[in-house]
């Protein structure tokens, strides 16, 4: 088989990779552009503002999830075939979470596997685990695929204040102290033009992502 074909090859199942995560990220930004779309124009005018609002947060909550979603993909594809240093950081599957240790007999339930299986398995289940909740998680992921920070680091502003709204979201329902009472905590205001500009955040990093890859054929 000649070099060429070997390329060529490559380069089409780097296209089919893509071009079959571009379908399911579209699935889940056109979910989250539905919720969008339905606070700003077709929510009832007879029903309570803050149901609106906590549709808004709610797609909030799932923008952030789509974006996980992304990295996770992205890094099962590609850690596997990433450096030694890289995989030092991942646990075997079914041992501890410390990747520096792991007994021999953790390998007799993965007899039937090649090494690359095992890896892979590895890789997906660590990820899994994962969180991101910060621009340093993204920058530390994309460094282990092979991305620079250049290509997307001009977004990582936008990112971190979606990311900081869903936490608030999340983990304190939004809610912040009166100016009356310190104990009393009403709803944070949330704006409808904010969280589509974090949607096309998102939009634009994955197809930055994605386009660096294609572009640099690995």
């Amino acid at each position: 088989m000649s070099f060429d074909k070997l390329d060529y090859e490559k380069a089409f199942k780097e296209i089919a990779f893509i071009n079959q995560y571009n379908a399911r990220i579209a699935t889940n930004l056109r979910r989250t552009q539905d919720l969008i779309d339905f606070a700003e124009n077709s929510f009832p005018k007879d029903r309570p503002s803050q149901t609106k609002d906590d549709i808004l947060r709610a797609a909030v909550v799932f923008l952030h999830a789509t974006l996980e979603d992304f990295l996770r993909y992205i890094g099962s594809k590609y850690i596997p075939s990433s450096s030694e240093d890289v995989l030092n950081k991942i646990g075997l599957i079914g041992s501890s979470d410390r990747p520096e240790k792991f007994f021999l007999g953790k390998l007799a339930q993965h007899r039937d596997k090649t090494v690359d299986q095992l890896i892979a398995e590895s890789v997906e289940t660590h990820l899994d685990k994962r969180s991101f909740s910060n621009t340093g998680d993204i920058s530390h992921l994309l460094d282990s695929v092979g991305i620079p920070n250049s290509v997307v680091e001009r977004r990582y502003q936008s990112l971190s204040e979606l990311m900081a709204r869903r936490h608030e979201i999340v983990h304190k329902g939004d809610l912040k102290p009166t100016a009356n009472q310190e104990r009393e905590r009403e709803p944070e205001p949330i704006d409808a033009s904010k969280v589509k500009e974090w949607y096309e955040t998102v939009f634009d990093f994955v197809s930055s992502v994605a386009g660096y890859k294609l572009e640099a054929g690995v």
